[in-house]
């Protein structure tokens, strides 16, 4: 089991409902040093998420934004806007982190590959691999 992340303060969000708050220091833990949970994160940015459950199982529906905790926190711009650690670590190592498009044959070149490859053994003719390039 890999240690979970040091939870970082943020600020409250130009689109939190509470405006006399926007722009201030979000603290992200509890005074012994234990992550806040979902339900005090929001209350504290002035969300009502009495009849809230913490989150969809097994995913949110898509077109929904406020069907639990989880889904209407990643809605606020803080957390939208935030780098993952994934990125952060590609990063910090001096690479350049490009996300391509999920499933899209025509921005992503592996989709172009695999559909290829996918035909040929559907039609079930001797596969000939040979050099693709790519040009950026």
């Amino acid at each position: 089991m890999r240690k979970a992340e040091k939870a970082v303060d943020t600020v409250f969000p130009d689109n939190s409902p509470d405006i006399s708050k926007r722009g201030a220091v979000q603290k992200m833990t509890l005074v012994d040093g234990s992550p806040k949970g979902l339900k005090a994160v929001l209350e504290e940015r002035g969300f009502n998420v009495s009849k809230l459950k913490a989150k969809c199982s097994p995913v949110c529906p898509i077109e929904s934004t406020e069907c639990c905790m989880a889904r209407l926190l990643s809605q606020q711009d803080d957390f939208k806007n935030q780098i993952s650690m994934l990125e952060t670590l590609i990063q910090n190592a001096g690479h350049l982190c490009i996300f391509l498009p999920k499933f899209h044959c025509e921005l992503n070149p592996i989709e172009m590959v695999s559909t290829w490859l996918e035909l040929k053994v559907t039609l079930n003719t001797p596969l000939v691999l040979g050099v693709v390039q790519i040009q950026i």
